[in-house]
Order: C-alpha cells, then structure tokens, then sequence
C-alpha cells in the first residue's frame, strides 16, 4: 500500500473508527488515542513488509483491543458514558435511545459485552478484547439480554437510573 492510499484509507475510515469506540463507550480522547494507535500500527505494519488482506477490519479490531488496554479494569466496570439525546426523534430513534438507556442499567461489564456483541463482535473476540473466559462471556451476555428484556418490556419511556424493586439478585427461576 502506497502512502497515498494509505493516506485515503485513513481519510475514509477514521470518522466511522471514531463513532466505532464512542459506541464503544470511549469518551472523545480516548477514541481518537486508539483510532491513531491502530493506524499507526497498520501502517507500521505495512511498512514492515505485513500482508494485511483487510484493513479496514484490521484497524476496527485493533482500535478496540487498544481502547479497552487503554482503560484500567476498574474503569471499565464502573462507568457507562450517558448518550446523548437525538435532535428529531421518530419511533426508530426513539427505540434506539431506549436500548442506550437500558444499557446503562446494566452493570458495567455486561453493558460493556452488550455493546461489543451488537457491534458485530464474535464471544471469541469478545473475550479476547476484554480479557475473559468464553464461557464468562457468553454467560454475561445471557444475564444481560435477560435484564434488557426485563427492562424494555416495562414499557415505560423514561429510563431511571436505578434498578426496578426486586431486580437486585439474580433469578432464582
């Protein structure tokens, strides 16, 4: 890959790298940090003679494994960054800011696996990126698609912050 095409690659595809990680959950530094890391490291990786059959994959993937390096454990089970709210709101809008708000209702890790999943993630690079089991993953997916359906089907609007009464446990069905 030439330097030019490196340069339209990068021109192309760092704006949909960036709303990748805000996806992700990354604040605006944080994703631009691991957007460049991955395109620093593609195009190193060039340069060092690598075949990279796809880059734009490539770069998604690495951009994500050096945003989730980037943050320490902690921080990433405890913080959900908040959505921001859609300037015109119709019924599709409106059902895609009520799954972010369930989102956040979920703990942190689940919330976390919950976004990598929808983002097209397999449970294998799931646990990679995010430094689990297999088995962990597929079983926090399981609990938090249970728990997002619990709290969409509620059928109310405004999302609260805290947990339904009696939702504190797991079930015990």
């Amino acid at each position: 890959m030439t330097d030019a095409e490196f340069a339209a690659l990068f021109a192309e595809q760092a704006p949909r790298l960036m709303q990748h990680l805000l996806y992700l959950g990354a604040q605006r530094a944080e994703a631009e940090d691991a957007m460049h890391d991955a395109m620093m490291s593609l195009l190193l990786a060039l340069r060092g003679g690598a075949q990279v059959q796809h880059p734009r994959a490539w770069v998604r993937v690495v951009a994500a494994r050096s945003y989730f390096r980037q943050q320490r454990r902690e921080t990433l089970m405890s913080e959900v960054p908040e959505a921001v709210a859609p300037i015109s709101v119709d019924a599709e809008v409106a059902a895609a800011v009520d799954i972010l708000e369930a989102l956040k209702r979920l703990p942190a890790r689940q919330s976390a696996i919950m976004r990598l999943s929808v983002a097209d993630y397999s449970v294998a690079d799931i646990a990679e990126v995010m430094d689990m089991e297999q088995a962990t993953v597929r079983s926090n997916l399981r609990h938090a698609r249970k728990k997002l359906q619990l709290i969409l089907s509620d059928g109310s609007r405004s999302m609260r912050a805290e947990p339904p009464p009696g939702s504190a446990g797991p079930s015990t069905r």
